[in-house]
């Protein structure tokens, strides 16, 4: 995902691509994910229990569904603009 945003965000003739935009997109929604909520559910399988209580369960699991509904919304959008 971060070779993507390299490889697309500086070059100019790329961002003039419209369906670019959706790609960068989704690269930065799945790096989320990547970053925010796979390493404290990596943790939650490890130790076989949630150590950072209540208030931050919900808030990793409010980040889950809202950036992989975010990821689904790109991917459908990058199908659409390519149909």
């Amino acid at each position: 995902n971060l070779l993507v945003l390299v490889a697309l965000c500086p070059d100019r003739q790329l961002r003039k691509i419209k369906t670019n935009y959706f790609i960068v997109s989704l690269a930065f929604a799945d790096l989320l994910v990547s970053v925010l909520v796979m390493p404290f559910g990596a943790m939650e399988l490890v130790q076989d229990n949630w150590i950072y209580g209540e208030m931050f369960c919900l808030v990793r699991t409010s980040l889950d569904v809202l950036l992989t509904t975010a990821s689904i919304l790109h991917l459908c959008c990058i199908s659409l603009d390519r149909y």
